[in-house]
């Protein structure tokens, strides 16, 4: 999620049907510029070199969301248009166990760890250190633990019902973090870490 401000100036946005390495690029409805999701940057036209605020976000499921803020207020499904909005677009995307144009699985360069393409995995950004973590890691771990990413603590939370996962500091707030295939995250980052390469002294928290 993105801060919409850009000098003073709202901006919104749409789906371009452009890939960037793979992954997404959006367009602003007020210059057309092209912006790189993972980059948080203007890629093309008038904006080019523009960043963009990442705003912290929860990517979770309804039912874990209600649970925890029952109050919470939801845009209704009744717009006037004839769409099945909990339909899934890339449900078949997400179980391919290879996108066809890799040969070999990527690899990151700082890393022992090979994952296959398609393994989601929750990507972190901290003092422009990049930390992978793999979802097949995380269902091994307790759901609350703590890592340390460029010096600092960070506390890693991974619902395995939902496989859906969130970043917070030592006080609960909200680190951004982005959930994402491996094929994308080390295409962009090549330099990151990857947890569970190598024996950790992590403790869970309580």
């Amino acid at each position: 999620m993105y801060d919409p401000i850009i000098d003073g100036k709202r901006f919104t946005f749409g789906v371009s049907g452009k890939l960037y390495k793979a992954a997404l690029v959006m367009y602003d409805r007020q210059t057309e510029s092209l912006w790189s999701q993972l980059m948080q940057e203007a890629i093309a036209g008038p904006m080019t070199g523009a960043k963009l605020a990442v705003l912290p976000s929860l990517h979770t499921t309804w039912e874990y969301w209600r649970a925890q803020y029952p109050q919470t207020l939801v845009l209704s499904p009744e717009t006037g248009f004839r769409r099945d909005y909990g339909l899934n677009p890339y449900q078949e995307y997400w179980e391919m166990g290879q996108p066809p144009r890799f040969r070999r699985p990527p690899k990151a360069k700082k890393s022992n760890v090979t994952l296959r393409p398609m393994e989601r995995v929750l990507g972190l950004s901290v003092d422009g250190a990049k930390k992978a973590y793999p979802f097949s890691v995380l269902k091994k771990k307790p759901e609350r633990f703590e890592d340390h990413v460029s010096g600092k603590k960070v506390i890693i939370h991974f619902d395995k019902k939902s496989e859906t996962g969130y970043v917070t500091d030592e006080r609960g707030s909200l680190i951004p973090s982005i959930a994402l295939f491996w094929f994308a995250w080390s295409d962009f980052y090549p330099d990151t870490e990857v947890y569970g390469e190598e024996p950790t002294r992590q403790q869970p928290v309580r």
